[in-house]
């Protein structure tokens, strides 16, 4: 949960606290948008991430830990770059650049930290976990983005790029001091050795690795979970990218209410995800839950075509978009892990993150045409039509996998694997 929330931190900083402060300076929705995009393009790579983590590591520290250590420290000196960057004038491209390498680091972080999870948390306390991660994420970016709201009024982006580098050095004590096996060495110095868990997954050659992902995602299940989870979240890259200019530039909010805003409205989500969400996956199920959370999304986003000019249908929208997105992350998180299985199951599950991360970076990059075609009715219509698109993709996957399950050819393929 502490990890994830340093992985929110500069969330709140670059994709709501900046983009307001861009807004406010008269940066145009199509040029923010593009920064999005750009900065947001390193979660997409997450699939080299997991292939590397899973083929090489330092067992003696621990399958994920060594990678989440040193992820930290390029995440901290990546924000003390961004720190250090003049304000913008016509051109956004050091603060995409300076803002891909944050990014960078932090999939590195992510993959370390998700990895780490499907290695030790068992099925049965995976949906409960993914609510506790993704609530302290949420919690990490709702605290950032009103800490940065305020202090890029008062002190110009600098000043709050150091303070999330800060946050980010105290969470980093905690892969630091805690071992993720016992036995295992805490620091290369140290005594330890790695445990017989992890020496008995570890992927020692290229091929097996190679195959065992490839067996793993050709299934229809898999495919299908895949599909699922661009469409989803092309919708919450589109949202992402044009709700900054259309709170401060169309509504005439000000930076700081709409950093605090947006802010509230992760904090909510956040509570939500910690006290709420996994218990409600565990209770009806992580799939009639996503189901129930998309369809919100696609009715909440169907009522903005009307009425998104409104400030308070706007904040009402914001609130509860963010409730919504958390139990569909929480749901996919935990459906995803649960199609993830064996040796390759980190490299498994980082597909599906990857393609969950390039559809936000996609659907932020269409906001162009999409506003040209339409406005911002078109982009919530968009945003809709989405969201019930991915009910159909998930509710395939599920099924395909529960016929599989009661394959005794299937298990063998799962044993093998």
């Amino acid at each position: 949960m502490l990890l994830y929330a340093a992985q929110g931190a500069p969330e709140g900083l670059l994709y709501i606290a900046v983009p307001a402060w861009f807004a406010s300076q008269g940066v145009g929705a199509d040029a923010i948008a593009g920064y999005i995009a750009v900065i947001l393009l390193p979660w997409s790579f997450k699939l080299f991430n997991g292939v590397l983590m899973d083929r090489f590591t330092y067992a003696a520290m621990g399958r994920k830990r060594p990678w989440l250590i040193v992820a930290q420290l390029i995440l901290i000196a990546s924000l003390l770059w961004f720190a250090s960057l003049a304000p913008p004038d016509n051109s956004l491209y050091w603060f995409a650049v300076a803002g891909f390498a944050v990014n960078f680091a932090g999939a590195f972080q992510d993959v370390a930290i998700d990895g780490m999870a499907i290695d030790i948390l068992d099925e049965e306390e995976r949906a409960t976990a993914n609510g506790l991660m993704w609530g302290g994420k949420t919690l990490g970016t709702a605290g950032f983005a009103f800490l940065s709201g305020r202090l890029i009024g008062d002190e110009g982006h600098g000043l709050a790029a150091l303070a999330t580098a800060f946050f980010v050095g105290l969470v980093m004590l905690a892969p630091l001091l805690l071992r993720e096996r016992e036995g295992e060495k805490l620091m290369p110095w140290s005594a330890g050795k790695a445990s017989p868990r992890t020496r008995s997954v570890q992927v020692k050659r290229w091929w097996p690795l190679l195959k065992g992902v490839f067996l793993a995602m050709k299934r229809p299940a898999s495919l299908m979970l895949a599909g699922g989870i661009l469409v989803a979240f092309l919708a919450y890259g589109l949202k992402t990218a044009f709700s900054p200019a259309l709170a401060v530039q169309k509504l005439e909010w000000s930076r700081e209410l709409f950093t605090d805003r947006d802010a509230t409205a992760d904090l909510i989500g956040g509570l939500f995800g910690i006290f709420v969400s996994g218990w409600l996956a565990d209770r009806v199920g992580p799939l009639k839950a996503l189901g129930g959370a998309l369809a919100g999304m696609a009715l909440l986003n169907a009522a903005a075509i009307w009425f998104w000019s409104s400030g308070d249908f706007y904040l009402g929208y914001l609130l509860l978009y963010s409730v919504l997105f958390v139990l569909m992350s929480v749901c996919t998180y935990a459906i995803a892990m649960g199609q993830s299985q064996g040796s390759v199951a980190a490299t498994q599950f980082s597909i599906f993150m990857a393609l969950l991360n390039f559809g936000t970076s996609l659907g932020a990059g269409q906001l162009g045409w999409v506003r040209a075609s339409g406005g911002y009715p078109a982009a919530f219509a968009a945003c809709a039509a989405l969201s019930l698109l991915a009910i159909g993709f998930y509710a395939v996957s599920v099924a395909f996998n529960q016929r599989l399950e009661h394959s005794t050819l299937l298990r063998d393929q799962e044993m093998r694997l």
